[in-house]
């Protein structure tokens, strides 16, 4: 299963540039601290990949930051996997011939995917909300740093969340399931809708991750690595080692290189 969490965060790394939470609408928040038990490369070292694991967060560890509030900059985001993914469609609605578009649709839509792991992902209305104080953050850090182990952990300082999201991912080489309901325009075969759009699922074939058409579904977030700097501080009479932690920025492509095979 390990493996298909992998692929899923590839695979918004790739096509979208963010850092998936996996599974999606896991609650995580800004200020939490966490481990990703899967996110290992080759070279054994650990990214921001696949399930994560809370270990604690800012607040139980008594370091206090401003509230983060959302930037009231809506997005929407959405992808499938490419030659993976293949929409039928029935409806009730005639076309506008004008841009091709439906304008009103009560019918059904199937949705065909032909290979493990393939991804259908809508996300509409998506607002973020993030630390702006880092570096008070850090200092902090440092006072409580023999307090707690940092190895392989990060800092979430930032999530994004879907006002309305609908996610799949196929868990066999191919699987189907038939969306049904209203469903405010169809572009180019392409599924389209609104947050205030209602539809149910049925006819699913092969197995199928789902994260229903749900209400603030958190999609993805930003971290920072916990890394501990070494170095050597002159004292009364020979050099003390001292460690220091310090932020690492997890940089997208960092996220593509291949990681080890997962069970």
């Amino acid at each position: 299963m390990s493996k298909l969490q992998i692929k899923y965060s590839k695979e918004i790394a790739k096509e979208l540039g963010k850092i998936a939470v996996c599974l999606p609408g896991e609650q995580v928040k800004v200020g939490d601290i966490i481990k990703f038990p899967y996110g290992k490369t080759l070279f054994g070292k650990t990214r921001p990949m696949g399930t994560f694991k809370k270990i604690t967060s800012l607040k139980k560890i008594g370091i206090k930051h401003d509230k983060p509030i959302f930037s009231n900059a809506p997005d929407t985001y959405y992808f499938t996997s490419r030659k993976a993914v293949e929409f039928n469609t029935k409806s009730k609605s005639n076309f506008n011939l004008q841009n091709d578009k439906l304008l009103k649709t009560d019918g059904t839509i199937h949705v065909e995917f032909s290979s493990e792991g393939a991804i259908y992902f809508l996300a509409i209305d998506c607002d973020k909300k993030e630390l702006n104080d880092l570096l008070a953050i850090e200092n902090a850090v440092n006072v409580k740093g023999k307090e707690m182990l940092w190895d392989d952990t990060y800092l979430v300082t930032s999530v994004t969340i879907a006002k309305k999201a609908l996610i799949l991912q196929s868990r066999s080489k191919s699987s189907g399931i038939t969306i049904e309901g209203n469903i405010s325009g169809i572009s180019s075969g392409t599924l389209k809708t609104n947050a205030s759009s209602k539809f149910h699922f049925k006819n699913q074939t092969g197995d199928v991750f789902i994260k229903n058409w749900s209400d603030d579904v958190t999609v993805f977030m930003d971290v920072v690595k916990f890394e501990k700097q070494v170095f050597e501080s002159e004292g009364y009479r020979n050099a003390v080692e001292k460690a220091k932690i310090k932020f690492k920025k997890v940089k997208i492509d960092d996220l593509l290189i291949n990681h080890t095979k997962e069970k």
